[in-house]
């Protein structure tokens, strides 16, 4: 903790703000005689100023009736999260959703025990208050601290480790007190036990923050990330990677052609030290990795081979090299990924990726200079790995500029592939 205090709206302020609220004011008058507070992530961000669409709401009474009833009135779908008797019911609609908890009548203090972290156990008792501090959250989130309620609770819900740094990440105002620190490193090995969607759900969140480099440096730090894999046991360092880290998660917070690749490319971070980085980088590695933490196979390889294209595009972004344009060609459909990933590596070029980019747009629409009967013609290949590579071969010498006509393209071919061996790439 450096000392400073986060400018948070004063109580007074931001319970005269709650009275006023329509929607809060709504919500009390659907579900009347039964009582709702505000509270979690909901209520903090409304502390610190910061815009939510979304409520978390905690009742002593029965949740699902609750929720069902206020669909009723506002519209959205209801569905069930969680598993009993820790179930959370989500009203959800179109750009908002509202969580509502259910406990037992009586158990209100004996529930915001049992949360995370002092500053996400405030509650607001609608619709006119009052404002209920029985752990000392105001005080810690005045002083941007994170401090945990009860270490017990980490251990119970292992996933609130990954929480506490994806709070870091994504409220840079907020730091972890150094006990907190100590109580996520006794509590990381239970992650292993959490389903691989919400740990991958906190992951995404904790890669797109603006506080992204001091989260994962902690998570390095108190060993979370050797938890989600063993290659990053062996790291000794890891400035170079954490700064890669924090500029795909500017590219992705900022508006621009490079937003949706730098989010896919940003999960590649957790599987760099398996994959070689800096040094090189093994494809099948990362997505093995990536894999290993919980993240969809799909989506593994994409990033995983998106990295690998970066790697060798950061090489030849603004050098006029016209090996660009062939690795541009040679994997389209992760161009985009790829060129995010390049952008942060090199700490620039942006300029010369979106040209590429448009390059490879505008190549991919020209039709091919031979067709694929007409290579396995040239070459007497028939159908088959070898004949793929042949087209490949052309189609990257195309985009190199060494071929623009359909007679150059067999004289290429009769002169630079070997039709009884695997075609020749340069």
């Amino acid at each position: 903790m450096d000392g400073r205090r986060v400018r948070t709206l004063p109580p007074a302020e931001l319970a005269h703000r709650l009275r006023l609220s329509p929607l809060l004011r709504r919500l009390a008058r659907i579900v009347e005689p039964v009582t709702l507070y505000l509270t979690g992530g909901s209520l903090r961000d409304r502390l610190l100023g910061i815009p939510t669409a979304d409520l978390d709401l905690v009742v002593e009474d029965d949740a699902e009736t609750v929720a069902h009833r206020l669909g009723r009135e506002l519209g959205g779908t209801v569905v069930p999260l969680g598993t009993p008797p820790a179930v959370t019911w989500r009203l959800a609609g179109r750009r908002w959703h509202v969580d509502i908890l259910g406990i037992p009548r009586g158990e209100l203090r004996r529930d915001v025990t049992r949360r995370d972290f002092t500053v996400n156990a405030i509650l607001w008792r609608l619709p006119a208050g009052p404002l209920l501090d029985l752990t000392g959250g105001l005080d810690d989130l005045a002083a941007g601290r994170l401090a945990v309620i009860d270490p017990r609770n980490l251990h119970h819900d292992p996933l609130r480790v990954l929480r506490g740094l994806r709070l870091v990440a994504t409220r840079p105002m907020l730091s972890l007190t150094a006990e907190a620190e100590r109580h996520l490193a006794a509590a990381r090995h239970g992650l292993g036990r959490v389903a691989a969607e919400r740990v991958t759900a906190e992951l995404r969140l904790l890669l797109g923050g603006s506080g992204v480099r001091r989260a994962l440096r902690i998570a390095w730090r108190v060993g979370v990330l050797a938890v989600l894999h063993p290659s990053w046991r062996g790291v000794e360092e890891c400035d170079q990677l954490l700064a890669m880290a924090e500029r795909l998660a500017g590219l992705a917070s900022s508006p621009g052609f490079l937003r949706q690749g730098a989010e896919a490319a940003a999960l590649a971070v957790l599987a760099a030290p398996a994959a070689g980085f800096p040094q090189s980088w093994d494809a099948a590695a990362a997505e093995a990795a990536l894999c290993a933490v919980g993240f969809p196979e799909r989506a593994a390889r994409r990033a995983a081979q998106a990295a690998a294209l970066g790697e060798l595009l950061a090489a030849c972004l603004g050098t006029g090299d016209s090996g660009g344009r062939a690795l541009a060609a040679r994997q389209l459909p992760v161009l985009p990924t790829a060129l995010a990933w390049a952008v942060a590596r090199r700490g620039g070029g942006g300029d010369e990726a979106r040209a590429l980019l448009r390059w490879a747009k505008r190549f991919a629409l020209r039709p091919p200079l031979l067709r694929g009967d007409e290579v396995a013609k040239v070459l007497s290949l028939p159908p088959g790995p070898a004949l793929a590579a042949a087209v490949q071969a052309l189609k990257e010498a195309r985009a190199r500029g060494e071929v623009r006509t359909g007679r150059q393209a067999r004289r290429w071919l009769e002169q630079r592939v070997d039709p009884a061996a695997k075609p020749l790439l340069e």
